[in-house]
């Protein structure tokens, strides 16, 4: 389905307190995505860093390496991130169907494109949201989230 104007992307951006400070988005109830920095709840017993392997938790990749993944997608106007789909999609559906799987944490460096985009074509996919709804809830939560203009086109295209 495709977006209704281009509103819906900037409508919440208003309400930004930038990347640092805004809260993590709650997208399914085993699902949240946010920064590198945020410090995650202790119900998390899953991380997929989106960024280089440089920005992971390095303390939660050294004591649970079975339970963390890098995706390695790259921020720029330049690349597709529908390229590292696949790849997060595989990590996703994986981490979700180990039993012991309570809360996944996406992330990248600033829990704004990389990570947001991907999650973005997760949940529409995956569930069933349309992109509206979905893109409604996420920036509701993280209203600093979406500001890659090439991904934007891209990601809608693919969905």
């Amino acid at each position: 389905m495709p977006l209704s104007n281009q509103m819906d992307w900037d409508s919440f951006r208003r309400n930004s307190r930038g990347w640092e400070k805004d809260p993590i988005a709650r997208l399914h109830p085993r699902i949240t995505f946010g920064n590198k920095n945020i410090p995650m709840a202790p119900s998390v017993t899953h991380v997929v860093n989106c960024a280089s392997d440089d920005m992971s938790p390095h303390w939660f990749k050294k004591q649970h390496p079975e339970r963390y993944a890098c995706i390695n997608a790259i921020d720029s106007s330049d690349v597709n991130i529908t390229l590292w789909y696949p790849e997060f999609e595989k990590v996703m559906n994986n981490f979700m169907n180990e039993p012991e799987c309570r809360m996944i944490y996406v992330h990248c460096e600033c829990g704004i494109n990389r990570s947001a985009f991907l999650c973005l074509i997760y949940v529409c996919r995956k569930f069933g949201l349309t992109i509206n709804s979905a893109l409604r809830s996420i920036l509701m939560q993280r209203p600093c989230a979406f500001t890659n203009q090439s991904f934007r086109k891209q990601v809608v295209d693919y969905i």
